[in-house]
């Protein structure tokens, strides 16, 4: 081995390092400009069929604001706010306020699909336009009496109509007989993915804006935008446990001989050229290791195949009773 006449590392000796092992110094990294994903929250919908439910809803909301007209005997504007997909949770995990009145839809007989829901003061308003008392809108938290819940109750059930029409050549999803106060208690699975449709509603004598919020499973909503919903399939344990073995079969794996190795300090590595000669750690008989993910699985010796290099394997740390001697080719 050539020795160097200085120990120390120099800038001359870094560079000829550098370039042994194929880098160089580092270039000014430019900023990668990427679209943020935000893995909190799902993506059931993809950009198109997004657009597919929102021009839906788009004329959901033109049904919505003539069925509301007409029992406000005035003009009124609806329009989809937001459409936003969540995973499930409570209202308020959702960020839905509370002091609001709740009518859930239902597929099945007693069990909740989802539901729509308006602020307490937009019931307020509604039944006091209804009614034609204004001092009926005193008090937020007071409680409805019959007449008004009964009326509220009305509005809010033919609005949930016009929402779930174009659904029902999918699913029968129906209104439910009455409203309920700050808590729908809709049994969604843990992590379903859910969207949130919330349309406002403006126009007419009253300068406020008022909002309908709608809460489904994406799954309800995905026949409106083209995606189909997939057929559970039964499967047996063994089938299943066959494909995985199958797929898990396939998978590349690199396998990587290892010869020996031997110690040197820095200077020594620095100090190798061309014809200078290692000793290695291993007698010329001990096998070479052959490595999956930094750990040993076989042994075997070197050999040629074809004019390749080659190792003859003699050791199996996966079947140690058996010595099966196969070819693997480097």
């Amino acid at each position: 081995m050539s020795r160097l006449s200085a120990a120390h590392l120099n800038h001359a000796n870094f560079r000829r390092l550098l370039q042994a092992m194929g880098s160089s110094p580092a270039a000014e990294a430019a900023t990668a400009q990427g679209t943020k994903y935000n893995w909190r929250s799902p993506h059931y919908f993809n950009e198109d069929q997004y657009n597919r439910l929102a021009a839906v809803m788009s004329q959901v909301a033109a049904v919505m604001a003539a069925g509301l007209g007409r029992y406000f005997n005035r003009e009124l504007t609806v329009s989809p706010a937001s459409i936003a997909q969540h995973f499930a949770g409570s209202p308020q995990d959702l960020g839905i306020a509370q002091s609001r009145y709740y009518l859930t839809f239902e597929a099945d007989k007693d069990k909740a699909s989802g539901f729509l829901s308006i602020t307490v003061e937009t019931a307020l308003r509604w039944v006091t336009h209804l009614l034609g008392d204004t001092g009926s809108a005193a008090g937020a938290d007071r409680v409805l009496s019959s007449l008004e819940e009964s009326l509220l109750v009305d509005l809010v059930t033919a609005t949930a109509d016009a929402f779930l029409s174009p659904l029902r050549a999918h699913q029968e999803l129906r209104p439910g007989e009455r409203l309920v106060k700050n808590d729908p208690a809709v049994p969604f699975e843990p992590a379903q993915e859910v969207c949130m449709i919330v349309f406002s509603i403006t126009g007419g004598e009253s300068d406020g804006k008022d909002e309908v919020l709608f809460l489904l499973p994406c799954s309800l909503l995905a026949p409106l935008v083209g995606k189909g919903r997939q057929a559970a399939q039964q499967v047996s344990p063994e089938d299943l446990s066959r494909t995985l073995v199958e797929h898990v079969q396939q998978m590349p794996v690199t396998v990587t001989a290892r010869l020996a190795c031997t110690p040197v300090n820095f200077g020594e590595l620095l100090g190798l050229d061309e014809d200078d000669i290692l000793l290695l750690d291993k007698p010329l008989d001990e096998p070479v290791e052959l490595l999956v993910d930094d750990r040993i699985i076989f042994r075997g010796r070197v050999a040629r195949s074809a004019a390749r290099r080659a190792v003859v394997v003699t050791q199996s740390a996966l079947s140690p009773s058996q010595k099966a001697v196969k070819t693997a080719g480097k």
